[in-house]
């Protein structure tokens, strides 16, 4: 005869958390060897998740810089400010899905290293935009080791 199986919903959901446990390390794990900073924008907030690793790249530690909109935008230098927040505030307005930039950043150190942002706009069913979820990579190490040409 064969025994009738017997669901364990408490096994299945105690499977289901340690699987997304390992995931989440492995995601942490990735983030930090390739020190791509990451960010999170409810868009109807000021207030803006900044990663450890995102305010790394600026030069402070988690603690010394806000996770706000304003901090992020304070550390666009000022000579890309105009363009950045234009191009944002058009890819969040017009249905865009994404949004993209190269913008040179204020460096705690007064250096200006230069940032690819590639995010996300995350829309409702009626294409109101509710949230971005963005990436950060800092090029300046790539753009240095680039060979001149035609000079």
């Amino acid at each position: 005869m064969i025994a009738p199986s017997i669901y364990h919903p408490q096994a299945e959901l105690e499977q289901m958390i340690a699987e997304l446990e390992a995931l989440d390390d492995w995601n942490s794990q990735v983030m930090a060897e390739t020190e791509i900073g990451v960010f999170d924008w409810p868009l109807r907030s000021h207030e803006l998740y900044l990663s450890p690793i995102f305010k790394r790249m600026l030069g402070y530690h988690d603690h010394e810089l806000a996770d706000s909109l304003q901090a992020w935008l304070s550390h666009i230098h000022a000579d890309d400010y105009d363009r950045v927040t234009s191009a944002l505030e058009h890819a969040v307005r017009s249905g865009a899905r994404k949004f993209q930039t190269v913008h040179r950043a204020k460096h705690r150190s007064g250096t200006t290293p230069l940032f690819l942002i590639k995010a996300s706009i995350v829309r409702n069913s009626q294409g109101t935009p509710t949230r971005m979820l963005g990436a950060v990579i800092d090029l300046t190490a790539v753009t240095e080791e680039l060979p001149v040409v035609g000079v």
